[in-house]
This record gives C-alpha cells, sequence and structure tokens, in this order.
C-alpha cells in the first residue's frame, strides 16, 4: 500500500486540529493586559468618561457661587489627559521597562491622544469661566513639547499654567500650593485661586490633610472635589500585595 493516502490523512488531521486554534486570537500576557484595558475596553473609555462628566457637574456647582471670586481647576497630565498607552504598548511589544530616555524620546514625539472626556471637561471649565492648571511629574525641560501635545488634542490655552518638576524636590504639593496662594511660578499674577476640582489618575495627584486646602484631605472629597480616573497600566499598587484602604 502506498503511504501517500497516510500522509494526506495525518495532514487533514493535523490542519483539523489546529483550525480551532489559528481561530482564536492571541492571548496577550499578564502584564500586557492592563495596557490593552484602557486602549481597548469600552469599559475604561466609559469610566473615564463619567469621572469628567461628575466633574465636570462640580465645576458648574462652583461657577454658581463663585461671584467675582477668582477659580481654577487641576490636573495631572499622564493618564489624566494626555494618553500614554502608545508608549507602554511599543515597550511591551519589545519585552522591556520603562526607562527615562526612552520617555523622553516618547514626550518629544508630541503623539499622546486625550484621555476620553477630558476635552470636553476642559471646554466646560473654559465656558464657565475657569482657570487650568496642569501639575505634572514631567521633568521642566519637556514643557515646550508638553504644551505641543497638549495643543494638537485642543486643550492647551495661553491662560493656562504647565507646572512641571524642576528637582525632585518641587513636589505636587507645593506647586498646588503655588495655585492656591497666588505666589509663585504655577500663579496667575499673584491671584490666589479657590479650586473647584482635582482631576488625576494617582493619589499623590490629591492633596493631603496637611495642605489644608478646602473640600480636600479625606476620603469624602472624591467624587465631590477629588476625582481619580482609573489605571491599570502603573502605579504604586503594582508594588503591593494587599488593599491598603
Amino acid at each position: 500500500m502506498s503511504s501517500q493516502p497516510l500522509v494526506r490523512r495525518a495532514v487533514l488531521i493535523l490542519a483539523l486540529a489546529a483550525a480551532p486554534l489559528a481561530a482564536q486570537p492571541p492571548t496577550p500576557a499578564p502584564q500586557e493586559l492592563g495596557i490593552k484595558y484602557m486602549r481597548d475596553s469600552e469599559e475604561y473609555a466609559a469610566l473615564a468618561r463619567q469621572v469628567y462628566r461628575m466633574a465636570g457637574d462640580a465645576v458648574t456647582r462652583t461657577a454658581a457661587t463663585a461671584g467675582r471670586q477668582r477659580w481654577a481647576v487641576v490636573l495631572d497630565i499622564d493618564e489624566t489627559a494626555l494618553d500614554n498607552s502608545t508608549y507602554q504598548l511599543e515597550r511591551a511589544a519589545y519585552h522591556v521597562p520603562f526607562d527615562a530616555q526612552s520617555w523622553d524620546a516618547w514626550v518629544s514625539r508630541r503623539e499622546a491622544g486625550a484621555v476620553p472626556g477630558v476635552a470636553d471637561f476642559i471646554a466646560l471649565v473654559r465656558r464657565a469661566g475657569g482657570h487650568v492648571a496642569w501639575i505634572t511629574n514631567r521633568d521642566a525641560a519637556a514643557a515646550e513639547a508638553t504644551r505641543a501635545n497638549l495643543q494638537s488634542v485642543k486643550m492647551w490655552a495661553d491662560d493656562d499654567r504647565l507646572c512641571a518638576q524642576t528637582s525632585p524636590e518641587h513636589s505636587k504639593a507645593m506647586r498646588r500650593a503655588e495655585v492656591v496662594s497666588g505666589k509663585g511660578d504655577c500663579s496667575w499674577s499673584g491671584v490666589a485661586m479657590r479650586i473647584a476640582v482635582f482631576v488625576g489618575d494617582q493619589m499623590g495627584d490629591f492633596p493631603d490633610a496637611t495642605e489644608h486646602i478646602p473640600g480636600t484631605g479625606t476620603d469624602d472629597a472624591f467624587g465631590r472635589t477629588c476625582f481619580l480616573l482609573p489605571d491599570s497600566m502603573y502605579g504604586g499598587w503594582i508594588a503591593r500585595v494587599t488593599r491598603v484602604r
């Protein structure tokens, strides 16, 4: 008996066995699932828009009661206003971690998109007569590229304050104090500001109780003056193994 029919039969059996596997999309590695969630899930986009709608309601309430008092909103930038998931995806594709040199190159590309919901929120703030302070731990040397990226997604205005980090000691708390007091590089011509809303994706984006900023510093502030976006790509939670609160 010729061996050809047996060979053809074996090939057919192997092809049929492999067919269901070929129809399955590749499963991302565990460390890549957080990136995929923020890029591809409807749930993440809906959550981000929900947070910004709630923040917008808080802005509307402030605008209605502010009278002549000047007020502002404070936002983080990365994963709060600008979506850097493309950078994270590129690093994951080569199985290499974050590093400062590649991050600086990414910032210089000015290609980050907008987080869902943020552009509408910023537009609402401006219509209501508010000011915008961007408090970020991006290095001050990246200020020009950061402004250009924000402008490319229609979120930068000349009146805004970009409060980048000038040194490791230049904390976000220090920069928040400048906005509130009206003194320092993050202030508006010496005018003290009422802060209507803080938005961020890490707990460090929000004042703690020692800063004595009205409406902040407690868990009750979240959903009222402080609005937290989900971030499944990075953060202090990666190093923790138990819930802290």
